[in-house]
């Protein structure tokens, strides 16, 4: 009953921008749909990083069929029949970039320049300038605007990741020009972690709001001020669960990309995964590189199974499709433990997967009853992967539980990819040798298919950036104010006297585990890869 009508406007449009992923819809829209719509608030949803994707791929395609797309949206070829399309779009993507315009990417758009951003100015002079691609985002906003025809009182944009920023800001720019009147909203992950502080008022000039967190309660009551929202929905806490909602949706226009022959790694760029967050915020949130003092990890609720499972039989029956990604920080094991058992007493044949700890209340056990239930696959942080290190950031486990996780999940035929981290303050060279020496060992029991170096980073809501003497570091005094307006803050720099050669490390790890992830180089010691490198990683992205 919420749904816009052809001769009624909505009253919200949520927009994605560009670049997020081509296989499925980023969690963001259907989840604030699915809360704006329980609250009598009729919702559009259109997915900009997929239109603009088509578009690029038939503009710049020369030969890039229509037959060729739909490969790529035939869920039901094997990924072997898509590689060859896959190829090629990689490789347009490069020519794109070198000949079209040097910010592109098709999963992400101008990152380089949004990644650390303290001044507006940047991004306002690249704004300035209009390449192709960002002609053929205006010019979906306009297709947009035409659709819709009558007035619409506002709109809501996400901006999950640094390369959605400068689609997130044009497509603002596109929708004053045409509606001045119209409010616009800004919300998502990159808001969350890097705006907190600003002082710029010129990004307020494209938005009227920019919302904090989760997004449920202060996007609805900003709707409420406006007037595109009933007023006695003012004030409303949205609940431990959420449905989402796909209404309006075609989630047969989506691309099947298979980046690697590994069936851990493909998940993300391969499916129709339907986006569903469990329970809210984060149940452990004590990580010391985390940021765990925002209240959208540390506001942790958990609901129903019963509540969960039902929802997911009701997305089943309103997409036709049963296969979700369940996008918690981390997956409650005691509601994974009801939720999977509702799935098999119900009988809903389904498939999904989602992040966890790799702690004890993981049992082979639990791992059986999962896998009954449609889990296929699971991720986890093993971060520095030494005992030390785990417990000088509160991770919560080591490696022997860690292990044994693993070793539940695979016994019960569970994938796990692992996220791994370097240059933790305080850690050896010896650490990171001994860290990717321990992780072979998993990859050669089968313990781990898939997993990611990435070097450590100083967020300025971590604990490790609020005392950073007890970890071993000096960082300048990031609180006092700026000298100028300041834009975005999150990561910052940090001193560690004595520290290793983490560029030559960092280059040695992400080698090593890209090699492992493609089956190569198991039987080779650890050190090996610190010495001459035998195989040149090629980034199947740009």
């Amino acid at each position: 009953m919420n749904a816009p009508s052809a001769e009624k406007p909505p009253d919200v449009v949520l927009i994605t921008p560009p670049f997020v992923q081509l296989n499925a819809p980023y969690a963001a829209t259907p989840a604030l749909a699915g809360w704006l719509e329980a609250n009598g608030v009729s919702v559009m949803q259109r997915d900009l990083s997929l239109e603009v994707a088509l578009d690029a791929l038939r503009v710049w395609g020369d030969d890039f069929t229509d037959e060729a797309i739909e490969i790529l949206q035939n869920r039901h070829l094997p990924p072997e029949a898509k590689e060859e399309v896959t190829r090629y779009v990689d490789d347009l993507a490069l020519r794109i970039r070198d000949e079209v315009d040097p910010d592109f990417g098709f999963s992400r758009y101008a990152e380089k320049l949004c990644a650390a951003l303290p001044d507006f100015g940047a991004l306002l002079k690249r704004l300035r300038r209009r390449s192709p691609v960002d002609r053929l985002l205006e010019a979906r906003v306009d297709a947009l605007l035409d659709e819709l025809g009558a007035h619409v009182p506002a709109f809501g944009v996400t901006c999950p990741f640094p390369g959605t920023l400068l689609g997130a800001f044009r497509i603002a720019a596109a929708i004053r020009r045409r509606l001045p009147e119209a409010r616009i909203a800004l919300g998502g992950g990159y808001v969350n972690t890097e705006l907190r502080d600003m002082t710029d008022g010129r990004p307020r000039r494209f938005f009227d709001a920019i919302l904090f967190d989760e997004g449920y309660g202060p996007l609805l009551d900003r709707l409420v001020a406006w007037g595109a929202a009933p007023r006695e929905a003012a004030g409303r806490e949205a609940p431990p669960f959420v449905k989402p909602s796909y209404r309006g949706i075609d989630l047969s226009r989506y691309l099947d990309l298979p980046e690697s022959a590994n069936p851990m790694h493909r998940l993300w760029s391969t499916g129709r995964w339907l986006k569903v967050q469990l329970a809210r915020g984060c149940y452990w949130h004590k990580c010391a590189f985390c940021d765990v003092n925002l209240e959208y990890v540390k506001c942790f609720r958990m609901p129903r199974a019963e509540t969960v499972a039902d929802a997911l039989e009701a997305l089943a029956r309103e997409t036709g499709e049963a296969n979700f990604h369940f996008t918690d920080e981390a997956m409650p094991p005691a509601l994974v433990a009801g939720l999977s058992r509702e799935i098999v007493r119900r009988k809903f044949k389904c498939s999904w997967w989602g992040n966890v700890r790799f702690d004890a209340a993981f049992t082979p056990a639990l791992a059986r009853l999962m896998a009954r239930a449609g889990c296929i696959a699971v991720s986890g942080g093993l971060e520095c992967a030494n005992d030390r290190l785990l417990k000088l950031m509160n991770k919560g486990i080591t490696r022997k539980s860690a292990r044994a996780a693993l070793e539940a999940f695979a016994s019960a035929g569970i994938m796990a990819h692992a996220y791994l981290m370097y240059a933790f303050p305080t850690e050896t060279e010896r650490e990171a040798r001994g860290a990717l020496a321990w992780v072979r060992d998993l990859f050669r029991a089968g313990l781990v298919q898939s997993a990611f170096f990435h070097r450590f980073a100083l967020t300025v809501h971590s604990p490790v950036a609020r005392d950073p003497a007890k970890f071993g570091i000096e960082t300048p005094d990031w609180k006092r104010p700026p000298e100028k307006p300041r834009f975005a803050l999150n990561e910052i720099p940090f001193r560690e006297p004595g520290a290793p050669d983490w560029d030559r490390i960092g280059k040695a790890l992400e080698l090593a585990l890209y090699n492992y992830v493609e089956g190569r180089g198991l039987s080779k010691p650890a050190s090996f890869w610190f010495g001459k490198r035998p195989v040149s990683r090629r980034s199947s992205r740009p």
